[in-house]
This record gives C-alpha cells, structure tokens and sequence, in this order.
C-alpha cells in the first residue's frame, strides 16, 4: 500500500512539472492579434472621421513595442482615396493592448459597402492572427420624392434610371416597364440627401415622348422640382442635380 502510494505521488509531481512547463510556453509565445475580424462603420456627407482598430499582444514589455500594418489590396475594394492607414502601431510599455487610428472620408464614396482589409506585417519570432475588414458606407439621411412621366402612347419605348455621383444605379426601369397605351406613372423615389445624382430618360424609338402626342417627365425631391422636360428629345436626354 505504501509502494502505490509512493508511485501516486511521484506521479502526480511529474505532471506537475509538464503543466508547469506547458504554461511557460504559453504565456512566452510572441502574438499579436486584431479585437475583431470585422467592423462596421458609416462617415457623413463630406466629412472625414478616426477609426480606432485594437490590437492584442499576448505579451507585455518594459518598452514601447512597433509593429508593422499594412492593406490587404487583394481583399480590399474600398474607394480609393477615401482612406489613410499608419504604417505601424504601437504598443505602450507594459500594456499588452495598442489602437490603429484609421482615418475614413467621404471622398469617391457611392452607394454600396466600402471593405478595407488590414495585415500584420510578417516579423521573424512573431506569431500573427487573422485579418481584419472594416465595413464602411457614405452615412446617409433619406429625402422622397416622386417621378411622374405622361407617356407619349408608346409607353413600352421608355426607360430611366438614376445614377449616384460614382455612376451605381440607384433606381431604374427597363423598357417594356410600362404598357403602350398606358396613359402615365407615379414612381415614389428615395435618395440620399447631400449627394449628387443624374437622371436619363430614355425613348428607344428616338423620337422622345412626342407621339402620338406630346408627353412629359417630372422629377420633384423633397417638394423641389429637379429634372423636367418631354416632346421629342430624341433617343435619350440627362439632368445632373443635387439633393441639398
């Protein structure tokens, strides 16, 4: 009895000394990580705003530690010039938490999602984490309004579409939308305030809204008339406008 107890005991310090072991080869592993594999943010119209991306290391040190940070181009489809990232952060002496201020602005920004795929640069003795993305969009506060177009008799030959300042569509009808013979239509329309847009009109026949009988389009945002016309403008007629 007292021999297994003895082999009991040797046992257990052996393991001991292994999880002992374990754990100094943890906490001495050199890592560094990203907080989040994906943030999301908006910036208003015109404006430019600071992005903060925390970054973890799972050491700490007496002293301030660089560590290099570069874009993704491969992942990253965000509008060009509408972003400025430092080449590096930083992480203060004895903390083991560091912020990237990334600066966003509302330049080239269209409709859609902005992604922004940062990295670690590759250091020898240095285990890296994932990536990360940040989600960013021109912020955006909705104004209506209507379309209204009396068709000309030939209703199929009538198309539109709306395109923002970058040229994604935003609203559109294809021909063969509305009927011949179909007298007129009220489209409701929502746009973003602040922005820059261009309507088209077009009559695939070339001859406008002019027969059998003259028709007409009005395109009225927020109580305010931007686009107008009608008669023969031919196969196409465009009006850039603004939705201050």
């Amino acid at each position: 009895m007292k021999k297994i107890s003895k082999y009991l005991a040797i046992l257990f310090i052996a393991l001991s000394f292994s999880n002992c072991e374990d754990n100094i080869e943890t906490s001495d592993l050199n890592y560094i990580n990203f907080g989040k594999a994906l943030y999301s943010t908006g910036v208003d119209v015109g404006a430019t705003t600071t992005f903060d991306v925390f970054v973890y290391t799972s050491t700490t040190s007496n002293s301030d530690r660089t560590f290099g940070v570069s874009i993704d181009e491969d992942a990253t489809n965000a509008a060009a010039g509408s972003y400025s990232v430092p080449t590096s952060v930083t992480i203060p002496a004895n903390s083991n938490e560091g912020v990237l201020s990334v600066q966003l602005s509302d330049v080239n920004l269209g409709i859609g999602v902005n992604k922004l795929a940062l990295k670690f640069d590759a250091t020898e003795g240095l285990f890296i984490g994932g990536e990360t993305a940040i989600n960013y969009i021109q912020n955006c506060n909705e104004v209506t309004g209507t379309l209204d177009i009396v068709f000309d008799g030939y209703g199929s030959e009538t198309s539109w579409e709306l395109l923002d300042s970058e040229g994604g569509v935003v609203a559109s009808a294809d021909k063969g939308t509305y009927a011949d013979g179909q007298a007129s239509a009220s489209i409701p329309v929502t746009l973003c305030g602040g922005r820059t847009f261009t309507f088209t009109i077009y009559d695939v026949y070339g001859d406008g809204l002019s027969y059998p009988a003259d028709g007409t389009y009005t395109l009225t945002i927020g109580g305010t008339v931007k686009a107008s016309g009608g008669g023969d403008f031919g196969s196409s007629e465009s009006t850039n406008f603004d939705t201050n």
